[in-house]
């Protein structure tokens, strides 16, 4: 039964509905963008407004305006999503702090609920928290920097593999 109400479907109806199709995938494209900005929806969006717009051609199947989404969208999103991430991602400065992350250090003073503990490193003292909230630290437990937080290092207890 659905079947037939497919076939009984006039193709050269469907085509001139498209740009309604088309429209609406653009929309829903550029507020999925909106929301995640990963740079990915974004070219979906761009393949549907360039469809949208070739879908007023004559003659030009539904069946041709998906290939040419499915081709757009896949050209957009291999060639220049790298080149657009490689853009925007051009002016980030990596300090010297980043390379903290990872290394094993000594705690100088107690990590608590209450209080942030302490370590030295290249002569600076720089606090330290637990990556597991709540977690008690004792002074002298070397420990792994994990991330850094503002002016604190989050960090967690080595565990030694016996």
């Amino acid at each position: 039964m659905l079947i037939d109400l497919f076939t009984n479907i006039n193709a050269s109806v469907i085509e001139n509905y498209m740009y309604i199709i088309w429209i609406g995938v653009f929309i829903i494209a550029l507020i999925i963008e909106l929301v995640t900005t990963e740079l990915v929806s974004i070219w979906f969006s761009g393949s549907a407004f360039v469809t949208a717009l070739l879908s007023f051609i004559p003659g030009l199947p539904f069946w041709g305006e998906i290939l040419i989404f499915v081709g757009l969208s896949a050209i957009f999103l291999f060639a220049l999503r790298p080149l657009t991430k490689k853009y925007f991602t051009r002016n980030k400065i990596k300090s010297n702090v980043d390379e903290l992350i990872g290394q094993r250090v000594i705690l100088t003073k107690d990590i608590t609920l209450e209080e942030y503990g302490e370590t030295k490193i290249h002569g600076n003292f720089w606090r330290c928290e637990s990556l597991n909230k709540g977690e008690t630290i004792e002074k002298g437990e070397e420990v792994q920097i994990v991330s850094i937080d503002g002016n604190k290092l989050v960090v967690k207890v080595i565990k030694e593999e016996k």
